[in-house]
């Protein structure tokens, strides 16, 4: 599997200097809103309290999004459709009728919260996708199941979860199998919360893994996060909520701004050890606090008054994509009066790993890895390196020594902007030996940024999503060398 370093912290580099890491905010599509709140049986509303996938076997795009309709109970579930993720059509369904017409809605009666995953690994029928929402008479989360996205049935004796989830969720399913939910902890406070289970009807209480800190002012809750599987992360979008000072209080609290914040954790699942499955997925971080990673729009944009990011990132071939809702209005205003859309819906695009950078000046920038292990010494580097600048790696041992022929001098200089360019040195010296022993990666930089690390069989490194991180020398992993794959201590 592909090994891979990222520059979210520094735990795998021994040191970093002459380079300033920066966070990357994603490209917003030019022709957002792609979706606008513009029909009569949704209101004048729509948020992501909600999802969008991708389906795999014929590439449809589907996005679950919230409205309001008091005449349909109140909050209700909206589902369109996609051929490219861009052109989004509301089919006719036969769930919901308004006014002697079929309509787009899949859930009435309060489904709060919602959130959808399409779950690839599961064989019983009528369970592909899942859906975790509040619903009545007790508003707490309650789990739901279908075959098709759109036709949905109670998936247990619900509520399933004790908690009353008025925020956003996010939805997905741990490489070792579990379900893993992020909510609010119990007791309701805007902070984020996470609850796992094996089967989906059976699930943990809620456990907090992230809240504001000494560096956040009073003003600033968490009002819900997404989550994505993504390698050997999970990459968090934070609803960072900021508030008006004049409002009194958490139940007063109601008129503030909504802004995505980029956040991350290590979730275990390819540290490839039974012990440690699942020891991941708590210890969430903020990339950058503080900042935006969308901004609301500027003027009287239809995104001028909160940004509402979708429950998880879509992985393209070439591009990540994060869908949100944009509101004029700030969080807690009802009635609307001016411009339309009111709302919308949009989306911003990352390239491959592109979330943070160090970025190199004018004056040379040099990384140094921790010893680390590498399967399949085929290294790439993604970076985007400017006219003029250029990026060398250096393969080193233990002892940071240069091994010869892999000498940063003798690296062919790195040009141009690739996400995974292969890094070669002169005379094409043998790398098999790599394979197995300690090493460490050497970087040099000028005028250029640098994204990425890693290393892989050549057919494996367009699959920028599938990797595992580093297990670096003294850490857990090494100490683990005399355990057999049961986990047990071996006689020898």
């Amino acid at each position: 599997m592909m090994m891979k370093l990222l520059f979210f912290d520094y735990r795998d580099y021994e040191s970093i200097e002459g380079l300033v890491r920066r966070l990357e905010p994603p490209r917003r599509y030019p022709g957002n809103p792609i979706l606008e709140s513009d029909q009569e049986v949704e209101g004048d509303h729509m948020s992501l309290y909600g999802s969008v996938v991708r389906r795999p076997e014929d590439g449809l795009w589907q996005m679950w999004y919230t409205s309001r309709n008091q005449r349909l109970g109140g909050i209700i579930l909206a589902y369109a459709t996609s051929e490219d993720g861009v052109h989004w059509t509301r089919p006719a369904l036969d769930v919901v009728e308004y006014e002697g017409r079929r309509t787009n809605i899949v859930a009435v009666d309060q489904p709060l919260g919602a959130t959808v995953m399409l779950d690839e690994r599961e064989g019983r029928s009528g369970w592909r996708y899942k859906m975790l929402a509040g619903a009545p008479p007790s508003g707490n989360i309650s789990a739901f199941r279908s075959a098709d996205g759109i036709h949905w049935s109670a998936a247990a004796e619900n509520p399933v979860i004790a908690t009353n989830p008025d925020c956003p969720m996010a939805l997905h399913r741990a490489d070792d199998g579990r379900y893993v939910v992020y909510t609010r902890p119990e007791g309701g406070d805007r902070r984020v919360a996470r609850a796992e289970s094996w089967d989906f009807i059976h699930w943990s209480e809620t456990r907090l893994v992230l809240e504001p800190g000494p560096q956040d002012p009073t003003q600033v809750q968490f009002y819900g996060m997404g989550s994505t599987t993504y390698g050997g992360y999970d990459l968090g979008t934070l609803w960072a909520y900021r508030t008006p000072v004049e409002d009194l209080g958490y139940y007063k609290t109601q008129g503030g701004r909504q802004e995505p914040e980029l956040t991350y954790c290590r979730n275990g699942s390819s540290w490839g050890w039974p012990l440690l499955s699942g020891a991941g997925g708590y210890a969430w971080h903020r990339m950058s606090p503080g900042n935006p990673l969308l901004s609301c729009g500027p003027g009287d944009s239809w995104e001028k008054g909160s940004i509402q990011a979708a429950s998880s990132l879509v992985f393209l071939d070439d591009e990540i994509r994060l869908y949100y809702a944009g509101d004029r209005t700030v969080h807690g205003e009802r009635e609307w009066d001016g411009p339309e859309p009111r709302c919308g819906i949009g989306f911003a695009s990352f390239g491959p790993d592109r979330f943070v950078s160090l970025d190199a000046g004018e004056s040379e920038g040099r990384i140094l890895t921790r010893p680390l292990r590498a399967d399949n010494p085929n290294f790439y580097v993604n970076a985007e390196v400017e006219e003029d600048g250029c990026v060398q790696v250096e393969i080193a041992d233990i002892d940071a020594k240069p091994v010869g022929g892999f000498e940063l001098d003798n690296c062919v200089p790195i040009a141009g902007d690739s996400v995974r360019h292969r890094v070669k040195w002169r005379g094409n010296p043998d790398p098999g030996p790599l394979a197995g022993p300690w090493i460490r990666l050497r970087v040099k930089a000028r005028r250029a940024r640098v994204y990425a690390l890693f290393c892989c069989p050549e057919e494996e490194a367009g699959e920028y999503w599938n990797f595992r991180i580093p297990h670096t020398r003294g850490s857990l992993w090494e100490k683990l060398a005399d355990f057999d794959a049961a986990g047990k201590r071996s006689s020898g």
